[in-house]
């Protein structure tokens, strides 16, 4: 008898449990991206080098391209595409190699989504903020890492009034964070 209640519980259990449970009853407008879910699409990706020809080198070159570290788009793994990699690499912490392997592609995709997130109007904001609005800023654009892994923009900032005036009007390059830090660098 005690064997059959064995049985029969987990039963009653199954039955018992409502079959929406587990399911959203919010829709999400987009996907929520987090860190598992870019490392997993990292880890799906095979390992590219000098060399490799394919389209997830092109798919690499789109997203070099897509976070400023501008190469061709041609399917082909040559040495522009490979000191691109390397520049993102050393830009991230990582060991520039000029391989792509499961951390650069997670490091690639991370950085997507924080440039979307702080995109580089967001910094220059920031930056006038806290220097004031006569000030103009320039960069490339590339969304850096420093070595506690915090984003930041590094900006150049200038004077309009020294500008106008005939000057560089340089007052200095600044680390500009996602929580309003303005760091001279």
């Amino acid at each position: 008898m005690k064997k059959k209640w064995l049985a029969v519980i987990p039963t009653i259990m199954l039955v018992s449990t409502p079959l929406t449970m587990g399911l959203s009853t919010t829709v999400d407008a987009a996907p929520k991206v987090t860190a598992q879910n870019v490392v997993a699409k990292a880890e799906t990706r095979p390992t590219l080098r000098m060399g490799s020809r394919s389209n997830y080198v092109k798919t690499l070159q789109q997203i070099l391209t897509d976070v400023k570290y501008h190469t061709g788009i041609d399917g082909i793994f040559g040495s522009n595409t490979r000191e691109m990699v390397k520049e993102f690499q050393a830009d991230h912490n990582l060991s520039a190699d000029g391989i792509v392997g499961p951390k650069t592609w997670a490091a690639l995709d991370q950085n997507k989504v924080e440039r979307q997130q702080f995109p580089v109007n967001m910094a220059i904001t920031f930056g006038k903020q806290k220097l004031g609005q006569n000030i103009v800023f320039s960069g490339d654009g590339r969304l850096l890492k420093d070595a506690n892994k915090q984003s930041y923009y590094l900006l150049k900032g200038a004077n309009k009034d020294w500008i106008n005036q005939g000057g560089t009007g340089t007052i200095g390059w600044f680390h500009i964070y996602k929580d309003g830090r303005v760091v001279e660098a």
